[in-house]
């Protein structure tokens, strides 16, 4: 919001306020008008939806080498204990640099669909089933269903264009996209493009997690610049750097958890061995063949791609896109802790104005909604009446005790 008389302040709140649609007014005893006018709008589901696809295709052509070689790594036979390193010097001694780049043209078109269309789901659930939307304001256990959903809504609608992106890029030719997309087809049908759908809608959990704990981390390091002095919108304004390390953090947790599924399903999309093979077929073959370190196989390769990626595709979205939704301050729980005489005890005139400084600031800076305007209209013209009710009774009051005055006299 663009303060016009009130240069970014609230005014003295001796006075009552009114809000009307898009604006907030303020009027003081002294019959002083402050208006407050909206200057911008909250960021529109496809602004960050086209923010996160762009950050995610530069994350994945930046990180496309290490995905190459991670995928190496975690299809590779039982025998080959060839770890990062030693993969990635074989691969350059084979194909040369090129070679790390096999199947880029596939993998960008495949994130740049699957990415448009999670943040999509994500931002349109947010909006629809919460009221602070993914701010620390909405409880966690609601954070995480919600970012669990869209992420299988998002494989639902996207599962194919992964497999036929890894089939091409672990292809010794790598024949392109639309090439690969065909002779699956031809092998094994429409269910080729659905490998691994039930352990992908499974793993939902992974960045349902993973987004989960970035807001609620965000929420600790703001809560700490608080306590240092910082006022609430200091403190949560998080640069891009700050971001992607919370990101980063958030993803580590998140794929110790569920590792010995990712491996499960890449093996099912990509391994011809198990190809067709039920999940949990897959998981016992592996322990049999590899025992309990071969559900980990391949993490160590898969977090230098899955960490740097998930970091730098949240800071090139904190960058391009418009900032993340910020957390509402909190209401004073009790402004008078108790009055037991009627006029006694004097209102505590200094922590209101903060508080509504800091409320009006945060209005001007998010917006608001229009329903949730008016009803803020319609319950602060409720109370002006009664206020001038009360204080009409007060008046009352004071002209009876000085009447009862004269009287004694």
């Amino acid at each position: 919001y663009r303060p016009l008389l009130c240069h970014g302040m609230a005014p003295p709140f001796p006075g009552f306020v009114s809000i009307g649609k898009g604006h907030v007014q303020v009027q003081t005893s002294e019959n002083q008008h402050f208006l407050i006018e909206p200057r911008q709008r909250k960021p529109s589901v496809l602004a960050n939806a086209f923010s996160g696809t762009f950050g995610s295709v530069l994350a994945e052509a930046v990180l496309f080498p290490v995905d190459t070689i991670k995928l190496k790594v975690q299809t590779a036979n039982a025998m080959d204990r060839r770890g990062f390193l030693l993969t990635l010097l074989s691969v350059l001694s084979s194909v040369g640099i090129k070679g790390l780049y096999r199947g880029i043209g596939a993998a960008l078109i495949k994130e740049s669909i699957h990415s448009l269309n999670y943040w999509i789901f994500h931002g349109t659930l947010f909006r629809f089933f919460t009221e602070f939307e993914d701010t620390s304001a909405t409880a966690p256990m609601r954070r995480l269903f919600l970012n669990l959903i869209s992420k299988q809504l998002n494989w639902l609608c996207t599962v194919p264009f992964e497999v036929v992106s890894s089939v091409n890029q672990m292809s010794a030719n790598a024949p392109g996209f639309w090439a690969t997309a065909q002779c699956l087809h031809q092998e094994s049908g429409i269910g080729a493009f659905y490998r691994g759908l039930t352990v992908s809608l499974i793993l939902a959990i992974n960045p349902a997690i993973m987004n989960t704990l970035i807001t609620s981390m965000l929420r600790i390091r703001a809560l700490l610049r608080q306590s240092c002095g910082e006022d609430h919108l200091e403190a949560r304004n998080h640069s891009a750097a700050v971001v992607g390390g919370v990101t980063a953090m958030s993803k580590i947790v998140a794929t110790i958890l569920t590792y010995p599924l990712i491996r499960a399903k890449v093996l099912q999309q990509t391994s011809p061995g198990y190809a067709g093979t039920a999940f949990p077929q897959v998981m016992k073959k592996v322990l049999m063949s590899e025992g309990f370190g071969g559900l980990y196989r391949g993490m160590l390769a898969m977090s230098y791609k899955t960490i740097l990626w998930n970091s730098l595709m949240m800071i090139f979205k904190h960058l391009l896109g418009p900032k993340r939704a910020m957390t509402p301050p909190d209401s004073p729980k009790s402004l008078v802790q108790h009055m037991p005489h009627m006029a006694r005890e004097p209102f505590p005139a200094e922590y209101t104005q903060e508080k509504l400084d800091e409320i009006l600031d945060y209005l001007r800076r998010v917006g608001s909604s229009g329903k949730r305007v008016e009803a803020l209209e319609k319950r602060l013209d409720e109370v002006s009446v009664e206020l001038r009710e009360v204080r009409k009774l007060l008046s009352e009051l004071v002209s009876r005790s000085a009447d009862v005055r004269v009287l004694r006299r």
